[in-house]
């Protein structure tokens, strides 16, 4: 998991990866002044990476106030990223079967890197009809170890690759210790309940797909407001969803 010392990061690309980022974020465009001070670089570099970020695409400049921001390329190649993404269409009909039977919000999560730390992303959900619910959006980012789905991409990790991210928490040694014993309960049943642990007033049900390696590759989760939760309420939800478990993961993705 160490990162290999002897690969060379190339600064230009790091620049201009800095600039997408900053001009995603702040959303309404910037001047050319605004992104060299804010990016840490002279204007002319700034100059010269915004026009090749531009002549690709990634970056347009408005005629009228002569502002930079992302451009259409970023936008239809995160298109073609979501489409392409096949979990969607296999695992929509039992997240809506799950809805259809609780009518709390269901939420598809696969696992990349964000800031150099593996999480969760929500990649699609179904959001409850009820008044009091639970909200989602696409794109969210969610830690590992102390959500629902984290946990169980956590529990199906090797013990140098979970001591690794264990790690890189700000978790105490005991906390570490009482951790890694609910993961392995996790690994067992197949299943992982999360009650406030992430966010009040919000208790999480999620259940794994595996990929054939073994490797936990993406996770669906139904989250529902605390208040609206019982033990058996809980316990029905379980058993309702690890045969959805089973029969995603036996698709060999």
């Amino acid at each position: 998991m160490q990162e290999d010392k002897k690969i060379k990061n190339i600064q230009s690309v790091h620049r201009a990866l800095d600039i997408l980022e900053y001009l995603v974020a702040s959303g309404g465009g910037k001047k050319l002044s605004e992104i060299a001070a804010d990016c840490g670089l002279n204007k002319t570099t700034a100059f010269h990476l915004v026009k090749t970020l531009e002549a690709r695409g990634y970056v347009e400049q408005s005629p009228d106030s002569l502002k930079y921001k992302y451009g259409g390329t970023l936008f239809q190649m995160a298109t073609r990223v979501y489409q392409n993404i096949d979990l969607l269409s296999i695992c929509t009909p039992c997240m809506e079967q799950l809805f259809d039977r609780y009518h709390e919000t269901v939420g598809l999560y696969h696992y990349m890197k964000l800031d150099d730390k593996m999480q969760s992303l929500c990649i699609q959900y179904i959001e409850s009809t009820n008044p009091v619910k639970v909200s989602l959006s696409v794109g969210k980012w969610f830690p590992l170890h102390c959500t629902a789905v984290g946990k169980l991409y956590l529990s199906a990790l090797d013990d140098e690759n979970l001591n690794f991210e264990l790690n890189r928490t700000d978790l105490s040694e005991h906390e570490i210790k009482k951790l890694s014993a609910h993961l392995k309960q996790i690994r067992e049943q197949r299943y992982c309940v999360e009650c406030e642990e992430f966010e009040n007033g919000i208790t999480n049900i999620a259940v794994p797909i595996y990929k054939w390696s073994g490797r936990v590759l993406a996770a669906i989760c139904i989250s529902l407001p605390t208040q609206r939760t019982t033990t058996e309420l809980l316990a029905e939800i379980s058993k309702e969803m690890v045969p959805f478990s089973h029969q995603l993961s036996k698709l060999n993705l």
